[in-house]
């Protein structure tokens, strides 16, 4: 593709383009990957700042570069076209969609975003395509999934080039249909732009991520990008849905003023789509699916009423777009497995050992709730909060395990460049003024390894001990350096080291 077609060059006053119809061969953010005939962007990012590799890019073979920072001043030496460009997630995202020939205008995309329950609700979605007999892709927090190739996923939602990629990558599979985990960040940054999205489903609003967004008003207006990118899709043949958890007032305000067909989910009896005689156990939920196409009875293998609201949030879409019932709860039973989400740990243990991703206040909430109803024992929770992210959720993400826990073990979870300590002590506030009205064991133990072999010393039979926060992640990241660590990795060797 030439220069000209892929950039707006035209809208860009500041720039030196030495030939407009160069030959453009591909795309990089990072300058290891240029190749001659690239096209290098150059952001500021947090950790690294692409302008300092740009003679880097060029020296790979870089023809053109993109660059967004207004004092940079190119290096004179390189017969080479650059743009300063002021929003250059934007620039880049309309480049990816140029270059990789618009692959969502030929695609029907889902995508899915909310507080929790996103990576949950986009397995049952694609489960349910798949079992009826329509290929579909999926780009989510623990994995992107295109046909047979599985890879490994660096954001919840990644770089607009990376999403495009993937999407060209599907068509020239044959998958036409793809499911995408839409994060507020990814929303925020743009990541998402130049993606033609015909559903979007909302699974709950609460806040989150303040250290980013500043304020609960931001996050919300970010959440309302993915339903905007609906109501501004114009240019496709399929039809356009929004589906929203009718049981939550945000997201009731998310679709206030849309003039998008909107469905709704959830337990109450005045939304589109419900469910009934919920039957609850520690291995699966029961419940009847009550739908404006009939009503059906329905496993699924994941417990807890936040996995009936996920169920729900899948199913709606996908009745709507013509899926018999029958088929939804077939895949709905069949969905087995969600990385990191309520994993249980089995050696032969004579407790209950369960990893999942609860890493704030709503989802420790759902999760710890649900098991203090259940279990005949103790709850034995380990857990950590994120360094350099919301100090002020801390104190609350602590008193909600001391609510529902009768062991509470602070640990780290990946610290970055804060002190572990500090994180483990925000927690502990939460917990000891939950304490004064519970007899409550609390402890610190920054070692995550250590923390989890502590909790296993302690569980008895009938117990629970509940490994929240990390889910699907396999690393620790220090101010200095990064050590592997999956939770459910660790728990199967120290279980298998005291009861094999």
């Amino acid at each position: 593709m030439k220069l000209n077609e892929l950039i707006s060059i035209d809208e860009y006053s500041h720039k030196n383009v030495i030939n407009e119809e160069a030959e453009i061969t591909g795309i990089a953010l990072d300058s290891r990957r240029v190749r001659p005939g690239f096209i290098f962007f150059a952001f500021t990012g947090t950790n690294t700042d692409g302008h300092q590799f740009i003679e880097k890019a060029i020296e790979n073979g870089a023809i053109a570069v993109v660059f967004t920072n207004p004092h940079f001043i190119f290096p004179q030496q390189y017969q080479t076209s650059w743009i300063y460009v002021p929003d250059g997630r934007k620039a880049l995202a309309q480049a990816a969609d140029r270059f990789y020939q618009h692959p969502s205008l030929q695609m029907k995309i889902i995508g899915v975003t909310g507080t929790n329950g996103k990576t949950t609700t986009c397995f049952f979605l694609r489960n349910i395509f798949e079992e009826n007999g329509t290929a579909c892709g999926l780009m989510t927090t623990p994995k992107n999934i295109i046909g047979p190739d599985i890879f490994e996923a660096v954001n919840t939602t990644e770089e607009s080039l990376q999403l495009h990629a993937f999407l060209r990558d599907m068509l020239d599979k044959g998958i036409q249909q793809a499911v995408l985990e839409v994060s507020s960040h990814g929303l925020a940054l743009g990541r998402v732009n130049d993606i033609l999205f015909d559903t979007a489903v909302v699974t709950n609003v609460v806040a989150e991520h303040l250290e980013f967004h500043k304020s609960f008003d931001n996050y919300f207006l970010c959440k309302r990008k993915l339903i905007e990118r609906v109501e501004e899709n114009h240019q496709k043949r399929f039809p356009r849905l929004i589906v929203i958890n009718g049981d939550d007032e945000n997201c009731r305000r998310l679709v206030a003023r849309s003039g998008i067909p909107v469905l709704t989910y959830g337990l109450k009896p005045e939304n589109d789509i419900t469910a009934e005689n919920i039957e609850y156990s520690l291995r699966k939920t029961s419940f009847r699916l009550k739908t404006p196409w009939g009503n059906i009875d329905v496993d699924i293998a994941l417990p807890g009423q936040y996995n009936v609201y996920n169920a729900l949030a899948a199913a709606t879409p996908a009745l709507y777009h013509g899926i018999s019932k029958e088929m939804v709860a077939q895949a709905l039973v069949t969905t087995h497995h969600v990385p990191g989400r309520w994993e249980v740990v089995d050696s032969g243990q004579d407790f209950t050992v369960i990893v999942d991703f609860a890493h704030n206040w709503h989802g420790l909430e759902n999760t710890l709730s649900f098991l203090k109803r259940i279990v005949p024992g103790k709850v034995i929770t380990v857990f950590g909060c994120g360094g350099e992210r919301d100090r002020n959720k801390r104190p609350l993400m602590g008193e909600t395990v001391a609510r529902w826990s009768d062991v509470c073990i602070v640990t780290s979870d990946n610290p970055r460049n804060e002190d572990p300590l500090q994180t483990a002590q925000d927690a502990m506030e939460g917990i000891r003024r939950c304490g004064n009205s519970h007899n409550i064991q609390a402890c610190i133990i920054l070692d995550r390894r250590e923390a989890i072999r502590k909790a296993f010393s302690d569980a008895q039979p009938g117990d629970v001990v509940f490994l929240a926060g990390k889910g699907p992640e396999r690393y620790q990241v220090y101010h200095d350096k990064t050590i592997h660590h999956n939770d459910y990795d660790v728990a199967l060797e120290i279980l298998r080291e005291r009861f094999s």
